[in-house]
């Protein structure tokens, strides 16, 4: 048989459209189709009850978000919850990777359990999480109350500052072992000539992860990185689950208030002019975020 075709009588590049066709029919059902809509619903003025009365706004929706103190708190909130998140997994992730590299006998097991919080629905870890933090009957009161570490209830959920930490919690708790399987993954390539090089040249436990191990996670992280920004950024069903935004509406972020003015308010157009500047936002950031660490790559 020719080289280049198939047994069916096909080229390999007709093989590979083959191939490709179904991935681009599904992107453009389910991504770029919906995109175009909330783009161009972002410039109308629409009511759920009647979405056949659309009315054509132009940049007013854009102008209502902009003189919305609430859109602004929302964006703040929104960062805040983004970088705490992401910068505690990475830590976290990069850590728990480290130690379970080890070769220790039965580590295989311990690795099968990291993937638990990663598979529970986030609906179930949300409930869960209302009930440990209940400030009566709540496990995490009960416990630091039994330890001596608290003299009263701490009502997590309805103080401002704490509620967002607790929601930060349950999105590093859930997620970090995304960030763990990756870097495992990548640590189990690095070459151990590298290291027994640097312990025969008297390099030390740091030296050896600053020198080695860390320059060979930069790409995954990176990677990493940039896949848990804009999936943490664009969250919602945790905080809405956890905290439903409040208390009042101090862990709102840029999700929540697109279903707030979509949904309670009545404003798709509104609702859709947020999501087109979340959309922005992300890709202007992982634009920069993707410069800056080939900068300092050709710089090292």
């Amino acid at each position: 048989m020719p080289r280049g075709h198939s047994y069916s009588g096909l080229s390999d590049r007709q093989v590979g459209i083959l191939f490709i066709v179904p991935f681009l029919v599904t992107a453009v059902v389910f991504i770029a189709y919906p995109v175009a809509q909330a783009v161009l619903m972002a410039f109308y003025s629409i009511n759920p009850l009647r979405p056949g009365d659309a009315t054509f706004v132009g940049l007013d929706n854009f102008y209502y978000l902009f003189d919305d103190s609430l859109f602004w708190d929302s964006f703040i909130q929104a960062t805040v919850w983004t970088l705490s998140s992401i910068a505690l997994q990475t830590v976290l992730g990069v850590a728990l990777a480290l130690l379970l590299h080890v070769p220790l006998r039965g580590i295989s097991v311990f690795r099968g359990l990291l993937l638990f919080p990663y598979i529970v629905p986030t609906v179930v870890i949300a409930l869960i999480w209302r009930w440990m933090f209940n400030p009566e009957i709540g496990i995490v009161n009960h416990s630091l109350m039994s330890s001596g570490l608290i003299e009263e209830n701490v009502y997590w959920l309805s103080t401002p500052t704490i509620a967002m930490a607790s929601t930060v919690m349950l999105n590093v708790w859930k997620y970090t072992p995304f960030v763990i399987i990756c870097v495992l993954a990548k640590l189990q390539t690095i070459p151990l000539e590298l290291y027994d090089a640097a312990k025969v040249d008297g390099a030390g436990v740091w030296q050896r992860f600053r020198d080695i191990t860390l320059p060979q996670l930069k790409e995954v992280l990176v990677v990493v990185v940039i896949f848990r920004t804009i999936w943490t950024f664009n969250k919602f069903e945790e905080i809405y689950l956890l905290t439903k935004g409040g208390p009042g509406t101090s862990t709102f972020n840029l999700a929540i208030y697109s279903f707030e003015q979509s949904i309670a308010n009545l404003r798709m157009g509104v609702g859709a002019a947020t999501a087109v500047i979340m959309m922005g936002v992300l890709l202007v950031g992982s634009i920069l975020y993707l410069r800056v660490f080939r900068f300092a790559e050709e710089e090292s």
